[in-house]
């Protein structure tokens, strides 16, 4: 393991898949998103993840308004979170800062894959590919593997530099499969062994969902991912003692040269919630 990625926090709370920010985009509320971001970012993200699909909605039209949104209080990149090629292309117009990444592909290839992996290709863009097909998300890490795989196989042939893929083991909840936590880690040595240029994203906290005090398991998931070569994580970046095993964890296997970011962050009192 040579972590040749470094780790990448992606905050996921500007999503309208929850209610607070569906009700927000639904009524074009500025403040609640520019306040959101501006949050995210005192926390420490490194990216943004934006979502703005809500049924019977426009999504072109509320994608661009909450990229343009997000970009008037926040010069991080952006998570563009949409299976929308119109979307995302309106939003790529309307986009000005550090390379994004779309979100995203799956194994159940079909010509709207097609298009979001073009719009990638064209816009030297990250992209995510999601380890499920046709059959769905497959409990058998090997299976999960292949489909992997395949999407490595197919859209490096099409020309996205291998780099800008973010394989997507997809974590599955332990509450509905007491393996699935198991079957993740042998997945991401997998993904390490066999396609080690290929970036790795994931949603941690869907590990814990249903589970009782939810943030332990989090808390105690995320270093064995950092340390079987995870480097992006989409997470609730407001969750203090999270970011402070991230420090933790980043100077543990070399990405913070003589600790230099750990120790400003424990002279600044960001670590003290881990104590």
């Amino acid at each position: 393991m040579d972590y040749r990625h470094k780790l990448l926090y992606v905050g996921e709370s500007l999503n309208a898949s929850i209610p607070k920010i569906k009700e927000a985009v639904t009524n074009h509320d500025d403040e609640v998103i520019k306040a959101l971001a501006t949050r995210q970012e005192e926390c420490g993200a490194h990216m943004l993840d934006v979502n703005a699909a809500v049924s019977g909605q426009d999504e072109v039209e509320d994608l661009v308004w909450m990229v343009e949104l997000v970009q008037s209080v926040s010069k991080l990149p952006l998570v563009l979170d949409s299976s929308s090629p119109a979307a995302l292309q309106a939003a790529l117009k309307v986009y000005n800062g550090p390379k994004p990444i779309i979100s995203s592909v799956t194994g159940e290839w079909g010509s709207g894959h097609e298009d979001l992996l073009s719009i990638a290709v064209e816009n030297n863009c990250g992209l995510v590919a999601m380890c499920m097909d046709k059959a769905g998300i497959s409990p058998d890490p090997e299976k999960r593997f292949k489909v992997a795989e395949s999407l490595y196989e197919k859209i490096t042939t099409a020309g996205l530099k291998p780099e800008n893929l973010y394989i997507d083991p997809l974590v599955m909840t332990i509450s509905a499969d007491t393996v699935a936590g198991a079957g993740f880690l042998n997945l991401m040595k997998m993904l390490d062994e066999h396609l080690p240029e290929a970036r790795k994203f994931c949603g941690a906290s869907n590990v814990s969902y249903g589970m009782p005090l939810r943030k332990l398991i989090n808390h105690t998931f995320i270093p064995m991912i950092v340390a079987l070569g995870m480097d992006a994580f989409l997470v609730n970046v407001r969750d203090q003692r999270m970011m402070a095993i991230f420090k933790a964890c980043a100077t543990l296997i070399g990405q913070d040269e003589w600790s230099m970011q750990y120790i400003s962050a424990f002279r600044e009192g960001k670590l003290d919630i881990a104590k």
